[in-house]
């Protein structure tokens, strides 16, 4: 498979130095991929795997249903909404927007593509609202609605349990749930009628939705409600069974496992 995955980066500045009130300079930028275990996960599995930070997806994500349709699968993790949906007028290479690259992601599902929306401070609704996927085509393609100008996220430090609740699913099976690492927060989301919850997150005293799958058109999609990355995933991360799950997950997603 070929997997376009967006998001789960930043830009690393510095160290910075000041040397005097009227001197302070930045020595060094680097990229941070926050999502590199999953990377490294879905590539020992022969998967060919396609990175964008924010910054690169701003201006060379894809822009039209042709485009996207070279990947079975996309990935969009810790990505502001306006990042696909703005077009940076600022850089001179870049050309002028003739496209809506959040219904060319809807209308790729449509038509048989592969969508995994995982969960962080600017995914679904996100921090303050500003992961702003509410009323989109892109949400229109996810099994979930998110919350309407909402902070959704529920901070977990103490760490959660996990309900699964179809363990022989294709995205779970095989996978000893029961010994998982809890994760250390995630977004509130709404299932859509006709989607199917697999997992749920929370505590003793309530759960939510944290894995939630549908068909869409010829295609399908999954909302991942946490993280694959710190810092919700800092305990799921390094569990062994991590890449086996997103391994499967993707594969159900681009329809590997028909």
């Amino acid at each position: 498979m070929k997997i376009l995955y967006a998001g789960d980066a930043c830009t690393k500045l510095g160290p910075v130095f000041m040397a005097s009130p009227f001197n302070l300079e930045v020595k060094g930028m680097s990229h941070h991929i926050w999502g590199q275990p999953l990377i490294d996960a879905l590539t020992a599995k022969g998967h060919e795997v396609v990175h964008m930070t924010g910054e690169q997806a701003i201006a060379d994500f894809p822009r039209t249903v042709a485009d996207l349709s070279q990947y079975d699968a996309l990935i969009i993790s810790d990505l502001e909404c306006e990042v696909l949906s703005l077009y940076p007028f600022w850089i001179d290479s870049v050309k002028q927007p003739t496209t809506n690259r959040l219904k060319a992601i809807r209308d790729y599902v449509k038509q048989g593509g592969g969508l995994l929306m995982i969960g962080g401070w600017t995914s679904f609704s996100g921090r303050f609202g500003h992961g702003a996927y509410y009323d989109t085509p892109v949400e229109q393609a996810l099994p979930v609605n998110c919350l309407k100008g909402m902070d959704d996220r529920v901070e977990m430090p103490e760490g959660t349990t996990i309900d699964i609740k179809v363990p022989d699913h294709p995205i779970l099976k095989d996978i000893p749930w029961n010994e998982a690492p809890g994760f250390e927060g995630f977004n509130k989301i709404i299932p859509k009628e006709g989607a199917q919850v697999l997992a749920t997150i929370g505590d003793d005293e309530d759960q939510y939705p944290l894995l939630v799958t549908w068909e869409y058109g010829k295609g399908r999609s999954m909302a991942f409600a946490s993280d694959c990355s710190p810092h919700w995933a800092a305990s799921f991360q390094p569990w062994e069974y991590y890449g086996q799950f997103w391994v499967q997950a993707l594969e159900w997603v681009g329809g590997a496992e028909k």
